[in-house]
């Protein structure tokens, strides 16, 4: 999130027309899947220094590219698994890494060499970047927060937090304070000076716990992190809720004073808290609402505050709001400002917030609640990382005559990114640029595309985030299969004369599945291909009959989800989409009793990073009834008897 306040911001500006630099971990040369292409751990954003950028890669360790054309410099695999965004010093010329076995190392950025190493207690596979500042790193691992001298690597002081701290930690250099959060939902700040105690803080009403199914009175702080407000003395903590929030108010208001009300008469419902830094209090009610990408039942962590300094001495929030007058809850959800007092638009309170323009002559930037994008800032450019695309909106006037509803702060666009270009109509170029508009699954404006004709690549690489980075004179895209992108200033079609595209060293060789299976299961082929829910993932591109019980099913609005686990989330799914639902009527509604054993049939293919068969005919799943495998016509007909 840039810097140790984690404010997701950062002043410098590389100002479009954009071009294509390089690209790493994404396409070969036409387009398609590189060789060896894998996902990246959730959150990992690229860091760069000394002209190189530096990537956490999950049991790959830590890799170094050349900032000029994305090759590989050095790739660190000796300090276990890093799914921890890695930190960046000029000082030491080194980058310091938070592996999961719960170790602090400082590697040599030239070359990636161990230079030293600091073990903390305990260990975590979450994502906890390390935040340094003058002399010294802090980080998060076990119950504590660490301060470590980062040339000598002698610790400085712990601070234990009582519970798993489940944050990285966030600086507030005006206070000298350091705030991280705990699973049992607690906010602590400690005083750098020695790591005592300046207050500990539960500012929701919830309990920890995973929010995931029917756990309304739940909520986690992990997968997000505190950020620091400086210039209001204010800590931003945002909690991740379940998935029934999205309902509570459908849509929500556009009236302040509405959210306000309804956030006071249900604390529970409130997502984001404000606390003062002197003491812990919290000032005000934060009108935003929970979301994030979501879907049945499962509502993940979402985006997290970006604090936006303002010429004037102010600062205000840009993240993304919820409230729309004409959609339901699902739909209610847009970029937008929040301020944090009462001066900076005239008019309103502390917590309120303002809309900002997202529908354009050609074309409107979706943002539905359960598909928030992670945001950040560089100058008056607001990017919105979707897990299927980037979106980049240039602030034009966001005057206190502006930002309600019905008269939103004007933005324009600037180019966007998606995954994969699928609109044949574009034909596909070295410049990965379109000037005639992008479509992956939807609608998006001129810009640039990591792969051509891959579909849903994100399914099969699924993180759950994309982020964007500008840093070194260039704008870096992360995209929710793991891909690096580097963009910079110049004409797009005019390719930069760095490498298009920098594969991963590695001797497997990936697939890009798009198919799925029409596929009846009559005799002997469905007997002998039969394998369990626990396999499907070894059978990726192949065509199988998956045995399983039913323990869950979701009608998300646009598809049916068969699971085998509650939340879905890891494990096989079979999976009706809504074109395909008039292929099962009347049967449509009781197609998948809880707790009965079927067989489904057909190409294991990928959903949000799990196996599914995709199921579009009723040939494709049988039903086991006293020792015998029915047909849907049988079993009704038995169910009817």
């Amino acid at each position: 999130a840039h810097d140790a306040q984690r404010t997701i911001y950062t002043d410098q500006v590389v100002p479009p027309p954009w071009r294509w630099k390089w690209a790493w971990n994404g396409p070969n040369a036409s387009g398609g899947v590189s060789p060896g292409k894998t996902s990246l751990p959730r959150n990992v954003q690229p860091v760069t220094g000394a002209g190189r950028v530096y990537i956490a890669a999950g049991s790959r360790g830590v890799y170094a590219l050349n900032n000029a054309n994305g090759a590989e410099l050095w790739n660190a695999v000796n300090v276990g698994t890093v799914n921890s965004t890695v930190a960046y010093d000029s000082d030491t010329q080194a980058v310091f890494v938070v592996s999961t076995n719960g170790t602090l190392y400082k590697l040599d950025a030239a070359n990636g060499a161990i230079l030293d190493q600091f073990s903390g207690a305990g260990s975590s596979t979450l994502p906890l970047p390390p935040a340094v500042i003058s002399d010294r790193v802090f980080f998060s691992m076990g119950n504590r927060v660490y301060a470590v001298d980062k040339v000598s690597m002698e610790q400085i002081w712990a601070y234990d937090a009582g519970d798993t701290v489940e944050t990285p930690p966030a600086y507030s250099a005006s206070r000298d304070r350091v705030v991280a959060v705990s699973s049992d939902l607690y906010v602590h700040a400690i005083n750098n000076a020695n790591g005592s105690r300046a207050w500990r803080v539960k500012p929701t009403v919830r309990m920890g716990g995973d929010p995931g199914g029917d756990n309304e009175d739940l909520a986690q702080a992990k997968h997000g992190w505190p950020v620091i407000a400086e210039r209001h003395g204010l800590a931003l903590v945002k909690y991740r809720l379940d998935w029934q929030t999205m309902w509570t108010w459908s849509p929500w208001p556009t009236s302040n004073s509405q959210i306000r009300s309804n956030l006071q008469s249900q604390p529970d419902q409130q997502a984001l808290f404000a606390l003062d830094l002197d003491d812990g209090s919290v000032p005000f009610i934060a009108n935003l609402g929970h979301g994030g990408f979501g879907d049945g039942n499962y509502m993940p962590m979402g985006p997290q505050p970006a604090v936006k300094p303002l010429p004037d001495g102010g600062e205000v929030v840009w993240t993304v709001i919820r409230g729309d007058a004409n959609y339901d809850g699902r739909w209610d959800s847009h970029m937008g400002e929040m301020v944090l007092d009462s001066t900076t638009i005239p008019g309103l309170e502390a917590g309120s917030v303002r809309w900002m323009e997202d529908v354009f002559a050609s074309y409107t930037i979706y943002f539905p609640t359960d598909e928030q994008p992670n945001v950040s800032i560089a100058g008056d450019y607001f990017f919105s990382g979707h897990f299927e695309a980037g979106a980049v909106f240039k602030i034009l006037d966001r005057s206190s005559s502006y930002g309600s509803f019905n008269n939103p702060i004007q933005t324009e666009l600037a180019p966007a990114i998606v995954s994969s270009q699928d609109d044949p109509s574009c034909p596909f170029s070295s410049s990965h640029y379109c000037p005639d508009g992008l479509y992956n699954q939807r609608a998006y404006p001129a810009g640039f595309y990591i792969y051509y004709n891959q579909g849903k690549i994100y399914d099969q690489y699924w993180s759950e985030f994309a982020a964007w980075v500008v840093s070194n004179n260039t704008v870096y895209f992360r995209s929710c299969d793991g891909a690096i992108v580097a963009l910079e200033s110049g004409e797009p079609i005019a390719q930069s004369q760095a490498s298009s595209s920098m594969p991963v060293n590695s001797t497997s060789d990936a697939r890009s599945i798009t198919a799925h299976g029409n596929v009846s299961i009559p005799g002997e082929r469905g007997v002998e291909r039969v394998i369990s829910a626990e396999q499907a993932l070894q059978y990726a591109g192949e065509l199988v009959t998956v045995e399983f019980t039913v323990r869950h099913v979701i009608n998300s609005g646009n598809k049916i989800i068969a699971t085998v686990e509650n939340p879905h989330q890891g494990s096989f799914k079979a999976i009706i989409l809504e074109k395909d639902w008039a292929n099962f009527y009347p049967e449509l509604e009781n197609l998948f009793p809880i707790e009965q054993r079927i067989w489904v049939s057909g190409v294991i293919a990928w959903y949000q990073g799990d196996p599914v068969i995709y199921i579009d005919n009723k040939s494709q799943i049988q039903f086991l009834v006293e020792g015998n495998w029915l047909t849907i016509y049988q079993y009704f007909r038995q169910s009817e008897r």
